[in-house]
């Protein structure tokens, strides 16, 4: 089994949390760990079309990438004295997607945490209250469809800087917007990705076109 020790206390329980959000979606979902020194970056695949990056702080360098299952990294994140003890690696093919680069990152522009989830939030109720007039009356197949383009036209909307809302919906439903407080949200690119970093994780998604969650 391996161990990481992370550099601040509670960071495995944090951790902890994100994995059984992780799984929360998808029962089966994997988290692909990598590290090349002082911090572990832990990646999920989400229904969003993006990444979900949760981040620790290692007390001890490391360097380790595997996939594990989030449900047992959830059950086991937390170990003796808050050391992150890590499930045994699953095949490589069961992570689909590229990581992002590391370095390059330019920053676009900074929003304020509080008014980002207000954004989500309208987006979330404008889909609740159109969403029975749009699919009203169509085939379950034909519902579906439209549902899935009534999610595209709300959550393709520019958020700020060319990047779309849907990075922040992910971002707030994977707990990484705290409530009201003055903290904030940085937008940045590197090539064809972007990144939502919120005070609690981050968001990354290649740009262009993207499938998007109800």
């Amino acid at each position: 089994m391996t161990s990481l020790v992370p550099a601040q206390t509670g960071a495995a329980a944090d951790l902890a949390t994100f994995a059984r959000r992780v799984s929360s979606f998808e029962p089966d979902a994997v988290v692909r760990i990598v590290s090349y020194g002082a911090v572990v970056g832990c990646f999920a695949e989400t229904p969003f079309d993006a990444l979900a990056l949760r981040a620790v702080a290692l007390a001890e360098p490391a360097e380790i990438d595997v996939v594990v299952e989030a449900g047992t990294l959830a059950a086991r994140a937390v170990g003796a004295g808050g050391v992150l003890e890590l499930p045994p690696p699953l095949p490589a093919l069961r992570w689909a997607s590229s990581l992002p680069p590391r370095t390059g990152w330019t920053e676009l522009q900074r929003l304020p945490t509080d008014a980002v989830v207000a954004r989500v939030d309208e987006g979330i109720e404008e889909f609740k209250s159109r969403a029975g007039e749009v699919a009203d009356g169509s085939s379950p197949r034909a519902g579906r469809a439209a549902l899935e383009g009534l999610a595209t036209e709300i959550w393709d909307r520019e958020l700020a800087a060319g990047v779309p809302l849907r990075l922040a919906h992910a971002a707030s439903s994977y707990g990484f917007m705290p409530g009201a407080d003055d903290s904030e949200v940085v937008l940045r690119e590197a090539g064809a990705w972007w990144r939502f970093d919120a005070p609690n994780g981050a968001v990354l998604a290649r740009s262009g076109p993207a499938l998007f969650a109800l």
